[in-house]
């Protein structure tokens, strides 16, 4: 890594990281990452999990780790209601920044994962073997109109200054929720992992989402997985601007490197590729802060 790579960390954020306790096993800790990211001068990150809040842990990391930005979030799965105002509500009083659409048990995405990504599902599997129903989360009604509960999980972010996450949901449900942000003037949608295989977003439409008000996500896990190309990446970045992104890691993976690594690996293939320093720090440090403070 370039030792200018290694200096666009300084006061980085990331978004989207995934770490213990959690109901898969995970490469390291709360702690473990708080104090890899403070090695390399990181801001802070946001601990993301699939089915429980991660406000209280969050506060705890930063009373542990002053002066570095634990940020908590909440995932609107069936493991905390779903589209749930109430959870978002009682999310924000406890300090979280930072609320994903459903993932896992969204409607677009629950077959996927049966099928592609086994471990991630594994309580879903165990509770429909008892015969007890995981129903999928979605957010449109039978008229393809955004549900009343979804609007209100907006206003509630509008309030308290929270970021959304689109999560894994399916490109009708974004758009209806893009344009309810539009509506209302909410400016921190950000659409979750753009360029996975699963919620891939072309360029046309994340150009669209961007005309919106939204900020587009690049995971680090996309192109390193093998789910799009690394050329491709980059220019879904050049022709959307380095203004409108966030780079993240969305790693946590026991089979994978570390967050921080991820992280600053993106970076440095960002500067080979082409684009400068002040872009990549745009998408580092100075978006991401916009987001999150």
């Amino acid at each position: 890594m370039t030792t200018e790579a290694a200096a666009l960390m300084k006061d980085a954020y990331d978004l989207h990281v995934h770490c213990a306790p959690d109901t898969v096993s995970r490469k390291l800790d709360d702690d473990e990452l708080a104090r890899r990211a403070l090695a390399r001068g990181m801001k802070g990150v946001a601990i993301k999990s699939h089915y429980v809040p991660t406000a209280d842990r969050a506060a705890s990391v930063r009373a542990r780790f002053p002066g570095f930005n634990a940020v908590g979030t909440l995932t609107l799965n069936s493991s905390v209601g779903g589209i749930n105002p109430m959870a978002v509500e009682t999310s924000a009083w406890l300090g979280a920044k930072i609320v994903w659409f459903p993932t896992m048990d969204s409607s677009h995405e629950q077959g996927y994962m049966i099928t592609h990504l086994p471990h991630f599902v594994d309580m879903q599997v165990s509770l429909q073997k008892r015969g007890i129903p995981v129903p999928p989360v979605g957010v449109l009604d039978d008229r393809a109109r955004l549900i009343e509960p979804a609007r209100q999980v907006l206003e509630l972010a509008a309030h308290h200054g929270l970021v959304v996450g689109t999560g894994h949901m399916s490109h009708a449900e974004t758009f209806a929720l893009a344009e309810a942000a539009h509506e209302i003037g909410f400016d921190k949608l950000v659409i979750t992992h753009a360029d996975w295989e699963a919620t891939y977003y072309s360029i046309a439409d994340q150009q669209r989402l961007v005309k919106l008000g939204a900020t587009i996500e690049h995971c680090y896990t996309s192109p390193d997985e093998g789910h799009i190309e690394y050329a491709e990446v980059f220019e879904q970045v050049r022709k959307v601007g380095p203004d409108h992104v966030i780079l993240t890691s969305d790693l946590g993976k026991t089979t994978g490197i570390y967050p921080d690594d991820g992280l600053a690996n993106f970076a440095a293939k960002f500067l080979e590729n082409g684009f400068s320093e002040k872009e990549v720090r745009t998408m580092l440090v100075e978006k991401p802060a916009q987001l999150v403070e």
